[in-house]
């Protein structure tokens, strides 16, 4: 038996049920039933392989996240197969030459290349007779000021920083009110949606708001904003939504393609870290189709806000506006998120001390999550940006975005009740 585990684990109390892990670990009852030592030390080998009773606790400076891909561990657990099976020397080699991580950021290079495809094939689509009608020039009558970004910016920061209240709002529903799980069976994702829903609710209300009272009496119509057909009057053109879903389904359809091609020839799905996007089985196509209408909700309402509030002016040339436009939206995005995760790995790293644990480590996994969702909104703004600007309007990139976001939650996350 070899255990690792990083001294900074964020679920080490939970799993270890001490306080510091370093001094106790060793010398608790667990270890000792397990250790034919009174004093068993960290790295050290006991027992006999030949017999089965071969123990080992290896501790490294690393965190949760960490313990999977870290060089260190993985050279641990790779000499301990050595020792366990002694294989011929010649078929072996040194645990340290490791290619892993080639393999990582490969699969994030070839997923990025495959999404950032879809920006130049969707500006050929929509040179077409047939798609050319919904791509219209954005209206410059309205941009954001430095002042107000910054404003905005923090109270969309505020309602982001609501991800664990929200989160535990639907535990409590889930536990006193009525069960979540027999409709919606997917833990995270329900969190996760439950928080993206309501703090887009929050939004588009402050947003409706901001219109009546600051931007609709300084002439701003909703048509500067990207939200309306019509520069006179709130208008959806039926015929250009249902050429916006329909180039939509066809991008979305090339980047499904590329993936289950990658996975069929090379068996090697989209991931970094994280399992990111797979194939869709029967069953998360129905997961699939389940949770798009509530992140499609969500994202016309982000879109709403990146793309029509808080668009910052533009800059000399079409493709420095788009870079600018990005690198807004995303800080505006992730700048909170960063603060957040701030707030928990500073205690942990300085003084092992976790702020938000949680019972049983519920917290941890939530944020550590953050991790996958700043991945994720900076993928969909890189996109989500250029299909607003070579449309004129927010449908497009709603629209593409809660389609990847729903395949990334319906093909890689976990199918597990809440508890």
């Amino acid at each position: 038996m070899l255990m690792i585990i990083g001294d900074l684990d964020e679920f080490r109390d939970f799993f270890t049920k001490t306080k510091d892990i370093v001094k106790e670990w060793m010398l608790t009852e667990a270890t000792r039933n397990s250790f034919p030592h009174s004093k068993p030390e960290f790295g050290k080998t006991y027992g006999d392989f030949s017999k089965g009773t071969a123990r080992k606790v290896f501790i490294h400076r690393i965190s949760h996240i960490q313990e999977s891909h870290n060089k260190v561990c993985i050279a641990q657990a790779v000499k301990w197969m050595k020792d366990a099976l002694n294989p011929p020397k010649e078929f072996w080699t040194d645990p340290y030459e490791q290619s892993w991580p080639i393999k990582e950021a490969m699969t994030l290079l070839a997923m990025l290349a495959c999404f950032i495809c879809t920006m130049p094939i969707s500006l050929l689509l929509l040179r077409t007779t047939f798609f050319g009608s919904i791509r219209e020039p954005v209206p410059f009558n309205y941009s954001c000021t430095l002042k107000s970004y910054f404003k905005y910016a923090t109270i969309n920061g505020i309602l982001m920083w609501l991800y664990l209240p929200l989160i535990m709002t639907l535990f409590a529903i889930h536990k006193f009110l009525i069960p979540v799980d027999p409709v919606f069976p997917m833990l995270l994702v329900d969190a996760i949606v439950w928080w993206f829903v309501w703090i887009n609710i929050f939004g588009l209300l402050l947003f409706s708001r901001w219109y009546k009272k600051e931007a609709k009496p300084s002439g701003i119509t909703l048509y500067d904003l990207g939200l309306s057909c019509s520069p006179d009057r709130f208008f959806l053109d039926s015929g250009k939504i249902i050429k916006t879903v329909f180039l939509g389904l066809i991008l979305f359809a090339f980047l499904y393609i590329c993936e289950v091609l990658s996975e069929y020839l090379f068996m090697v799905d989209f991931r970094f870290i994280y399992p990111l996007v797979s194939d869709l089985t029967p069953y998360r196509v129905g997961m699939f189709l389940l949770y798009f209408p509530f992140i499609l909700f969500g994202f016309i309402g982000l879109t709403t806000f990146v793309h029509g509030q808080i668009r910052r002016p533009q800059k000399e040339t079409w493709l420095k506006t788009y870079f600018f436009w990005t690198r807004s939206n995303i800080l505006a995005l992730i700048t909170p998120l960063v603060l957040f995760l701030l707030v928990q790995y500073i205690p942990i790293l300085s003084t092992g001390f976790i702020p938000f644990e949680g019972p049983g480590g519920v917290f941890v996994v939530f944020i550590l999550e953050l991790f996958f969702i700043m991945l994720t909104l900076t993928l969909v703004m890189i996109l989500s940006t250029w299909f607003y600007q070579i449309t004129g309007k927010i449908f497009l990139s709603a629209f593409m975005n809660a389609m990847i976001v729903t395949w990334l939650f319906a093909s890689s996350q976990v199918v597990a009740p809440i508890p």
